[in-house]
C-alpha cells in the first residue's frame, strides 16, 4: 500500500516587536485608511449577504467584483471610492471587514453596526519585505502617497527555525508596535490516546499556596512514581507582590495621591510584571523538567472558575495560588511546541485518598498518613493520584460479560 503521509503540526507564538520610525504618523494614515476601506466593506457585505452567509473566500470574490472593475474594463456596481489603493492591503481590509460582519451576524443581541473601526492593520505578503529580524520593509500610506518605508525593529528575538505569517502593526499609547506570527513545527504531534496507547511517562502537575507552589510527579505507564520536583518561588513571589500592594495602601492612606489611580498605576503595572516573570519561569522549568525526565503528557487538575474564586478569596490575590491560572495558561501554549500535550482532568478525590493503597488519608500540615501506615507530602500525594487517574481514564474499558 501507499504510505501514509505523517500530518504536519504546528504552533503559532505571537512576536511583539517595537517599531522605531520619525514618521509614526505615517502608521496612523494607514491604519485610517485601512479601517475606512474595511468600514466600506463591512456595510456592503452586510447590504449584499442578506439571506445565508458565503465563505469567505467567496464572500471575498463577490465584493470584488462588486467595486473593482475586471479585465474587461466594464462598470462596477459600487466603485471603491479610492484611488490606487494596493491589492494585498485592500484585501486584508476586506478579510477584516468579512470578519467584524460574521461576528456581527452571529450576535443575537444588539444589532447595532458598528460605524467606526480601529482595527491594526494586517501585512499580507505584497505590504512588507526584506524582514531581518531587527529590521523590515513596510509599504505605508503617507496621506498623499504610498511608499516603501524601511523601518528599525526592537524586542524579541526572532526563533532560527520557523516561518514568519503575516505581520501586524498595532498603534499602541506607548508606541507603534509589529506582532508577527510565528509558525514552528512541532516535534511530536501525537494525540493524548495515542501516547497512552505507547506506554509513554506522564508528568502530574498540582498547585499549591505553599513556597513550593507547584508540585510534579513523573509517572510511568504501571503508574510508578518515577520522579519528583518541587518548583518553589511562590513564598518569593508573593513577599514582592506585598512590598508592591504596602505601597499602594500607603499613597492611598496618605492621600497624596487623592487616591487617583494614576499615581498608583505604575505599580500596578508592576504587580503585572511579577505575574508575568514569575508565571514564565515556573511554568518553564515544569517543561524543561518534562522534557528532562523523557514524560511525554503534561496532567493538570481540571480549572474550576467558581472552586478558584473561592480558593483566591481565601488565599488572596497574590498568594502564590494566584499565579497558577496565568502558570497554566504559559505550560500549554509552551508544552505544545516542545511536542508535549496536556490534559486537564477533574480533581475529584486526587486529595482525600493514598495514591499508594487507596485508603482515605488523614492530613498533618503538609504532610498525611493513612491507615496502612504510607506517609508523605500531601501535595505529592494529590499529584499521583491525579497521575494515576489518567492512566486509568485511558485503560480500555473492559468488555462486560453477559450471564
Amino acid at each position: 500500500g501507499v504510505p501514509v503521509e505523517k500530518p504536519q503540526y504546528y504552533s503559532i507564538t505571537v512576536k511583539k516587536m517595537n517599531i522605531l520610525t520619525r514618521h509614526s504618523d505615517w502608521l496612523v494614515k494607514t491604519q485610517e485608511l485601512y479601517n475606512q476601506i474595511l468600514e466600506f466593506y463591512y456595510n456592503l457585505y452586510l447590504d449584499t449577504f442578506q439571506d445565508g452567509r458565503p465563505g469567505s473566500m467567496e464572500a471575498l470574490r463577490t465584493l470584488e467584483k462588486l467595486t473593482i472593475p475586471g479585465r474587461d474594463r466594464q462598470p462596477v456596481q459600487y466603485p471603491l471610492p479610492w484611488q490606487k489603493v494596493p491589492l494585498y492591503f485592500r484585501r486584508a481590509a476586506i478579510n477584516s471587514a468579512i470578519a467584524a460582519a460574521s461576528s456581527y451576524l452571529s450576535r443575537e443581541k444588539q444589532k447595532i453596526r458598528s460605524t467606526s473601526f480601529t482595527e491594526s492593520v494586517t501585512c499580507y505578503k505584497g505590504m512588507y519585505r526584506d524582514f531581518e529580524g531587527n529590521a523590515i520593509t513596510l509599504k505605508v500610506w503617507t496621506g498623499e502617497k504610498w511608499l516603501w518605508n524601511r523601518i528599525k525593529l526592537r524586542g524579541s528575538t526572532i526563533p532560527e527555525e520557523g516561518q514568519m505569517m503575516s505581520p501586524s502593526i498595532v498603534l499602541k499609547k506607548t508606541g507603534p508596535e509589529l506582532h508577527i506570527p510565528w509558525k514552528t513545527f512541532v516535534k511530536d504531534g501525537r494525540t493524548a490516546k495515542e501516547r497512552m496507547a505507547a506506554g509513554e511517562k506522564i508528568c502530574a502537575v498540582t498547585f499549591t499556596n505553599q513556597d513550593a507552589l507547584t508540585v510534579c510527579c513523573v509517572l510511568n505507564s504501571d503508574g510508578a512514581k518515577e520522579n519528583v520536583f518541587f518548583v518553589r518561588g511562590g513564598a518569593e513571589y508573593a513577599h514582592r507582590c506585598r512590598q508592591v500592594t504596602d505601597k499602594i495602601k500607603k499613597s492611598e492612606a496618605s492621600g497624596s495621591s487623592g487616591s487617583s489611580a494614576i499615581p498608583n498605576s505604575r505599580y500596578w503595572m508592576k504587580l503585572k510584571n511579577l505575574n508575568d516573570f514569575y508565571s514564565h519561569s515556573i511554568s518553564r522549568q515544569v517543561i524543561n523538567y518534562t522534557i528532562k525526565q523523557g514524560a511525554k503528557m503534561i496532567v493538570f487538575p481540571e480549572y474550576e472558575k467558581e472552586y478558584s474564586r473561592i480558593l483566591m478569596s481565601k488565599a488572596g490575590n497574590f498568594s502564590p495560588i494566584h499565579l497558577s491560572t496565568a502558570i497554566r495558561e504559559k505550560i500549554k501554549y509552551k508544552a505544545w511546541q516542545e511536542g508535549l500535550v496536556v490534559v486537564e482532568l477533574q480533581q475529584h478525590n486526587i486529595s482525600s485518598t493514598c495514591a499508594a493503597c487507596g485508603a482515605s488519608i488523614h492530613k498533618k500540615g503538609q504532610n498525611f498518613v493513612c491507615k496502612n501506615g504510607h506517609q508523605g507530602n500531601y501535595y505529592l500525594n494529590a499529584s499521583w493520584n491525579l497521575g494515576l487517574k489518567c492512566i486509568r481514564g485511558f485503560q480500555p474499558k473492559e468488555p462486560r460479560t453477559s450471564d
